[in-house]
């Protein structure tokens, strides 16, 4: 058996163990929303096993694998695509230069085929619907038309819901309806895939009946923490929701498929995303502050540009959520004063203590307001931070295809391998980091400094610039303690990063509470 191999009968057993009845989908898992729910929040309790798990198994076929081998290449765009859609580009751009190179034009149309469905992920639309639409089908096996037929299918879909508002996004839909009848009759009989399909087309053509019995069937036959178990599931979640207006069932469906990724330790945020947003409808508005918030960090690690712009979409209702329950809080608060209150009316001798705790309350109050300018302002850097990089992206594809046309190959490699675009964007990341932390930090340096030695302090700040010393406290303070992060944002080399930080806690008044101290500047007390 094969280190992998070990590794997933390990997780198996292990979740098994700790929580058997949430550990098995289909017909053994929840039977109801709120044990659904409840399974959910342990997933993703968890999810950093999960996680981690998924970054063993592309380790162990890494090791494996063949530099110069185009099956490798692909197999390991496809088990990166789940998980980080840059690098799985990155391996299927691989895959169709060896293939090139070893003149084995089959496996040069598969990597290109998978390429085109990963970039819609990117941000790239237009050039994605290019390259599918370039390769011609009339020439392809029985095995190669599966995958023509899949890769079209998910190109299309992704391209449809990037333009659901308007005519284009129905073209899109249409064509998609189109290949998923193709998969209907190339795909084995009766197998979940095909199941799937003929549900999908059933559901978008309005026949119900047909719909959710196909796609009921093609789930029992998926395997939970498998691709096509979390995209039945999040289908019967779009028919519930859609098409019968049962939104407790909709929302079990989600549950299913948003425990299905965390299981899998995908980066997919989708299903996770829609049961957030469910929950928040619902009142449940802790809940949705969790799913919501892990929901955009998987989408910012995934490398997906449509996924991380949906997400920011859902910031304001993650931000809603949180004064939501920043002013349950203080409706209590206001009860506790009216208690107060009429007590000091009672008992004269409290006058003392009613004083303070409305003196408490009012700067409580100041500091809830303080820290709510300070979400919007954070929540304006982000937009505009992911605006400047869509920009930029939009650029650099533009002067990539000029300089490509013109046959300024060379030209474009040494302004790539000079690393000036990345200095530029490194620079102006920093910057913008500098600008928003210390918008909302304003008098983060002169809280800094209260926690060092009065002959190891920082100098005050003029213009608006943090130093990589202070970089490296601010990133702590946001909750960033992994080095190896803070290294690849910075720019900084592992060691120089572990070397500021041993400074910056050599210089601490109080070494051993130094960190915590440092993660509690600025916090409502």
């Amino acid at each position: 058996m094969t280190d992998v191999g070990r590794h997933i009968i390990f997780i198996v057993v292990f979740v098994s163990s700790l929580f058997p009845l949430k550990a098995i989908a289909g017909h053994h898992g929840p039977k109801t929303l709120d044990e659904a729910i409840d399974s959910t929040d342990w997933y993703l309790s968890k999810r950093h096993v999960f996680s981690a798990e998924k970054e063993k198994q592309i380790a162990g076929l890494y090791s494996s694998s063949e530099l110069n081998n185009v099956k490798d290449a692909i197999a390991l765009g496809r088990e990166y695509r789940r998980y980080n859609v840059d690098s799985a580009a990155a391996y299927f751009n691989d895959a169709i230069f060896l293939a090139e190179e070893k003149n084995d034009p089959a496996l040069g149309r598969l990597a290109m085929l998978e390429l085109a469905a990963v970039n819609p992920l990117r941000g790239i639309i237009k050039e994605s619907v290019d390259m599918f639409e370039a390769v011609d089908p009339a020439g392809l096996e029985n095995e190669e038309l599966h995958t023509y037929f899949d890769k079209g299918f998910d190109v299309y879909v992704t391209t449809a819901a990037f333009y659901a508002d308007n005519t284009l996004g129905k073209d899109y839909m249409q064509r998609a309806l189109t290949f998923s009848d193709s998969l209907v009759r190339h795909l084995p009989a009766g197998s979940a895939h095909q199941l799937y399909h003929k549900g999908w087309s059933a559901m978008h053509r309005g026949d119900k009946p047909t719909a959710v019995a196909e796609l009921h069937a093609a789930l029992d036959q998926s395997a939970f923490g498998q691709e096509l178990y979390a995209r039945v599931a999040a289908t019967l979640a779009d028919y519930y929701q859609n098409y019968q207006r049962d939104y407790d069932k909709a929302a079990y469906y989600l549950a299913l498929s948003s425990m299905s990724d965390i299981a899998a330790g995908t980066k997919e945020t989708t299903s996770l995303q829609r049961l957030g947003l469910d929950l928040y409808r619902r009142g449940d508005i802790s809940r949705a502050y969790r799913y919501l918030t892990a929901a955009l960090d998987n989408s910012i690690e995934s490398g997906s540009k449509i996924r991380s712009i949906a997400e920011i979409n859902t910031l304001p209702v993650v931000s809603k959520a949180y004064n939501d329950k920043d002013a349950s809080r203080i409706r209590w608060l206001y009860i506790l004063v009216g208690v107060l209150t009429a007590v000091v009316v009672a008992f004269g001798v409290l006058s003392w203590i009613t004083y303070r705790s409305k003196r408490r309350l009012s700067a409580y109050r100041a500091r809830l307001t303080e820290s709510n300018s300070q979400k919007d302002a954070y929540i304006n850097q982000i937009l505009a931070l992911c605006s400047s990089y869509i920009e930029r992206i939009e650029d650099l594809n533009r002067l990539v295809v000029r300089k490509v046309k013109a046959g300024q190959g060379q030209d474009l490699c040494r302004m790539v391998e000079s690393g000036e675009m990345l200095r530029e964007q490194s620079d102006k990341f920093l910057s913008s980091f500098d600008s928003a932390f210390l918008n909302i930090y304003p008098d983060f340096v002169e809280q800094l400094n209260r926690l060092m030695r009065h002959d190891a302090r920082f100098p005050a700040i003029c213009d608006g610039k943090l130093t990589p010393e202070l970089r490296i406290a601010a990133f702590m303070r946001l909750g960033v303690d992994d080095s190896a992060k803070i290294s690849r944002l910075l720019g900084l080399s592992l060691n120089t990063v572990y070397t500021y930080r041993n400074k910056l806690k050599n210089r601490a008044a109080d070494r051993d509470n130094f960190e915590q101290s440092l993660k509690n500047i600025g916090d409502i007390g």
